[in-house]
């Protein structure tokens, strides 16, 4: 392909020229498709509009010779049986490229060959590349485009590269230095920067090469390649694209078909938005494979911390991978195993798992499990309060994100100047979207644990959407996102198989008797009502007041008459708290990091039920099953109890939805509630 079959744009000048180079040194380009240009793509790739039919999947649609690629193998000059790769006339010491490494090597090799001009080998491609001062991504903005990130990820992501790129740029400056490297000054930091995203942003994987390279010589890596051409098309997600390495060449083969007139684009890989604009400097609009990473502060003390260390002591192997893939998916994200928990499909099940550990209570830790490939608290019964206690904390996390996004963008223009601005809005406007689609679906997991009175049939649970939908504010979201998020719900099972395990303080005297119901209410009320002057003030803490509660369930259930009378759930949960906190053992040390705090808490507690006389208030007001040994109230069970209550209740975020749509400061209220898990 020489020239085009239709007429040159001439702003394609310059790719003009670089068709030509490129098929004079054995590259080729299908005839069934031209390079276009246009104000919503830019360059790009396209079957000709005049081509008689689709072109068909596995069809070759551009081959790039080996020995127009560019990488470290040029730098290094060499050479083997199976192919050479020459410096053309950039050269540096061979001590100083393994001193630097592969990566540094690239960069300055590129920089080499763009200050040879038009005397370079690989001129009319790097013609065809942004030139300095053109690249668009956020560690080129300066001005008002700045604004547009703010608030976001973006700002802490290019300072970190920026820190990292300067102290290698440095690095290598002062080495070339040393040795006299000759026009070292023509080497800036701006030239630097311009190669290092050029390479970032359109180099592809040493694997390309590996028809050409003996397998000895990869290095592990560092090695980014090239590749004139191939870099053109732009990306799509879930293009179905193979580039396919040969001896001698690289192939870009679509293996879809793709009609006349049609773009060809390219598949960088499942990237994200914040992905897309740091390292290419444009986002998608509705990307689906969309999602937000999410950084954890993790005390090095932690539970979480602890197995990790334990996790890499088990395999040291680990110790090499530094990510820890904790994201946030969009509710499109189709890169899902079909055996993903409903939960997981939104919150990674790396991020999940971790959440789940750190508001785990020492019980739950207790059935910590530690594998190669993961580190989680495992399915049992008992063991769904991590599992609210983190879809809790993340919605908290979810709402303070979000609101706080939307605060940072008040005083910028209603509508972006700049592509960058336009680009960094299609980015802040997709976290919000994240976040809220998030929030809606752990809020559902939530609210199921709510439902005391909601069964698992299929009427039960369109009864519960429709009461969740209810709750969502008109227009938070478009309504193709609502109807995803529902899609996503009732289409994955959900990892709590159960509803109605949360409760609120009034609500857990339905648990009893009917007979034991109003006596029991009225023996609490009184209980918290005592006053007097020899009677202090009760402490205002909910962990007081759900434990006065356990303590009287704790009491019937010690009453042989009366324990006869509870339900099985509730003499299932009674057992098992009792096999889990015994009564000798001093789990307040467990339960609370604050300890001195923590135990001012309960002694005032304990003095204030002490002084209120609880005998009395029981035989008031009826509640006659108690025997004179179950414990009611006594210290050491009213210590038990309140550790109890301690570990096993949750708070959840109070009217969270409505808080979005609310103007002013943020207000994360509460509401605590008990785990009390439903019998398996």
């Amino acid at each position: 392909m020489a020239i085009p079959s239709e007429s040159v744009d001439p702003s394609l000048k310059a790719h003009t020229e670089l068709v030509n180079w490129f098929t004079q040194h054995g590259g080729k380009v299908d005839k069934s498709v031209r390079i276009a240009t246009d104000a919503s793509r830019g360059v790009h790739l396209q079957v000709k509009k005049d081509w008689p039919a689709p072109i068909s999947k596995e069809t070759r649609v551009i081959n790039t010779p080996i020995n127009v690629s560019m990488s470290w193998f040029n730098a290094m000059n060499y050479s083997s049986q199976r192919g050479s790769f020459p410096n053309h006339g950039v050269e540096f010491s061979r001590s100083w490229m393994e001193s630097v490494g592969p990566e540094e090597t690239s960069a300055f090799f590129l920089m080499g060959q763009y200050l040879r001009g038009e005397e370079g080998f690989w001129y009319p491609y790097l013609c065809t590349l942004p030139q300095p001062g053109q690249l668009s991504t956020p560690l080129f903005f300066d001005g008002e485009d700045v604004d547009w990130v703010v608030g976001t990820g973006v700002p802490e992501a290019a300072t970190e590269r920026i820190r990292i790129w300067v102290e290698k740029y440095d690095r290598a400056i002062e080495e070339l230095e040393d040795i006299g490297f000759e026009g070292v000054e023509l080497f800036t930091w701006e030239l630097y920067l311009w190669a290092s995203t050029i390479i970032t942003s359109r180099a592809f994987s040493a694997k390309v090469l590996s028809g050409a390279v003996q397998p000895d010589d990869l290095p592990d890596d560092g090695v980014s390649v090239l590749l004139p051409l191939i870099d053109l098309p732009n990306h799509r997600p879930m293009a179905k694209v193979e580039w396919r390495a040969g001896d001698a060449d690289i192939g870009l083969l679509v293996l879809e078909d793709v009609a006349p007139g049609e773009e060809i684009s390219n598949n960088y890989g499942p990237r994200n938005n914040e992905q897309l604009l740091i390292n290419y400097g444009f986002c998608l609009t509705n990307n689906p494979t969309d999602y937000r990473i999410v950084q954890l502060g993790v005390k090095p003390d932690s539970p979480l911390s602890k197995a990790k260390a334990q996790q890499i002591e088990m395999f040291p192997e680990l110790a090499k991978v530094t990510e820890n893939h904790y994201y946030i998916f969009n509710p499109n994200y189709p890169l899902l195993g079909p055996d993903t928990a409903m939960e997981h499909s939104i919150f990674s099940p790396a991020l999940f798992n971790a959440l789940t550990i750190m508001e785990s209570n020492p019980r739950e830790r207790k059935m910590l499990e530690i594998t190669e490939a993961s580190i989680r608290i495992t399915p049992a019964y008992g063991n769904g309060h991590c599992i609210y206690a983190a879809l809790a904390q993340m919605s908290f996390e979810l709402m303070a994100h979000a609101i706080n996004l939307k605060a940072s963008a008040e005083d910028l223009p209603s509508q972006p100047k700049t592509l960058n601005q336009t680009h960094a809005k299609v980015y802040r406007d997709s976290l919000i979207t994240i976040d809220e689609s998030a929030l809606i679906i752990a809020l559902w997991t939530i609210s199921r644990g709510r439902a005391h009175e909601r069964g698992s049939s299929w009427e039960d649970t369109k009864a519960l959407i429709a009461e969740h939908d209810a709750r969502i504010p008109a227009g938070l979201l478009p309504d193709d996102v609502i109807s995803r998020i529902r899609v996503r719900i009732l289409e994955r099972p959900s990892i709590i198989t159960k509803n109605g395990e949360l409760f609120r303080l009034v609500e857990m005297f339905n648990l009893l008797p009917a007979e034991m119901q109003s006596p029991a209410q009225s023996c609490f009320n009184r209980i918290l009502q005592t006053t007097g002057p020899e009677v202090p003030t009760m402490p205002v803490d909910p962990t007081n007041l759900f434990a006065t509660l356990i303590c009287l369930f704790v009491a019937t259930y010690n009453s042989p008459e009366a324990r006869s009378k509870l339900p099985s759930r509730v003499t299932r949960w009674l057992a098992f708290l009792l096999e889990n906190y015994p009564l000798a053992m001093d789990t307040v040390n467990d339960v609370h990091p604050d300890l001195e705090k923590s135990r001012d808490t309960l002694r005032l507690f304990q003095e204030y039920i002490s002084a209120a006389q609880p005998g009395q208030c029981a035989y008031m007001d009826g509640v006659d099953w108690l025997s004179e040994n179950s414990g009611w109230l006594s210290p050491e069970w009213i210590q038990w109890s309140w550790t109890v209550a301690s570990s096993e209740m949750v708070m959840l975020p109070l009217e969270p939805l409505q808080i979005l749509k609310m103007d002013g400061p943020l207000r994360l209220n509460k509401q605590p509630v008990l785990y009390i898990p439903q019998e398996e």
